[in-house]
Order: structure tokens, then sequence, then C-alpha cells
């Protein structure tokens, strides 16, 4: 189990990294990058400062819609580079088979770090990438309402997203992501069941670009 997670790991970090370097290359004089060269070392210059808003994200949980909320955002560097990060949670959990005479039902978020690379910038549309690092939390939860045990799990998502200008602060992020979840040890539920892939919408706001 572990070598297959692994495996998939390289292979998602491989498929990020070739598309990055593709499309980068195709769009290579539309952005250009306001980074300084000096000697070995390139200036890292913060050129937009952080857009963030809330959203809504749908998913497949154990062959469920599962709906999430919550938010993400981020800050730009040299034009093309993006760190910031990210955070999904279920208001409504999905119901598990326990065999219990009561019913099971399960929920979980998660959230992390987020490292994205802008591959076009246009003066309306924007696509980019980014990778999530980060962890999530999930717990059984019975009706009438008793909390089970919260269990922690590590979390990787990459995703692709377009984002759409609005207005000079606004703009509408569209993603597609694909969450690997390893490590969850419950026993009602397991990582395959808890991957998966998920489309999300989000509203950002933002306050300024950098000069």
């Amino acid at each position: 189990m572990k070598n297959r997670v692994t495996i998939t790991l390289i292979t998602i970090l491989l498929v990020q990294i070739f598309s990055t370097n593709s499309l980068s290359a195709a769009t290579n004089g539309i952005i250009i990058p306001d980074s300084i060269k000096n000697g070995k070392f390139i200036k890292i210059k913060l050129t937009t400062l952080a857009f963030g808003g809330t959203g809504v994200l749908f998913t497949k949980v154990d062959d469920q819609l599962g709906v999430m909320t919550g938010g993400r955002g981020s800050a730009t560097f040299n034009n093309r580079f993006t760190f910031g990060g990210g955070g999904w949670g279920m208001p409504k959990g999905i119901e598990i088979d326990t065999k219990a005479d009561t019913l099971e039902f399960f929920k979980f978020g998660y959230g992390g770090l987020e490292f994205g690379y802008i591959l076009y910038e246009g003066e309306k549309v924007r696509f980019g990438s980014n990778l999530l690092v980060g962890c999530g939390a999930g717990f059984q939860e019975n009706y009438p309402k008793s909390k089970g045990e919260v269990k922690m799990f590590p979390v990787f998502e990459p995703s692709f997203y377009t984002q759409i200008n609005l207005g000079k602060l606004l703009k509408l992020d569209i993603g597609l992501t694909y969450r690997l979840v390893t490590g969850s040890r419950f026993s009602f539920i397991n990582n395959r069941q808890l991957s998966g892939p998920s489309i999300y919408i989000a509203f950002l706001v933002g306050t300024c670009t950098c000069n």
C-alpha cells in the first residue's frame, strides 16, 4: 500500500511539473517575469498582494456526492509564482454503513499550504496550477448526535484553475482538483474512498498590485 501511495504521489508531481513546463514554454512571450538576475541568484519580488475568498467545493466521497465549504487565497511573486493556503470542510456528513441500529455519518475537512504557478496571464483571464500540501481531520457522528474520535491524516491535492476578472479587485475562481488521502486509519472508510476529483467555485477579493 505504501508503494502504491509513493508511486501515485510521484506520478502526480511529475504530471504537474510536465504540464507547467510545457504551458510555460507555450506562453513564454505572454508573461514577462519581473525577476532580476543577480549573478546566480534571482531576486524575488512580491507583485500582487493576496487575493482570498470563500467558495463551495463539490466532491465524491465513498461514491456519494459531498458538498464542502471553505476558501483559498494566495499572493503572487515575480508575476508567475503563487503562495498561499486553502481549506474545505463538510457542513453535512455522508452516510456510512457500519451495520448499527442508528444512522451513522462521517464528516471531514482538510487544509494546508498551496504552492502554485501561473501558466497564462491575460487581461481578463488567468490559468494556473496549485499543489496543496496539508492535513485533514475526520470523525464519525451518530444520530442522535454523538461525536466519535477525531483522527488526522495527510492530504495532497494538485489542481488546475482559471480566474476570471469581474472587476479590479474581484475574481471568479473555478478549479478542478484531485484529493489524495493517505494514512487515514478509519475502520469504516478507507483512503481510496476519501480520495478523488473535485470541482470548486469561489469568489476572490484582492487588495492591490504592487509596483
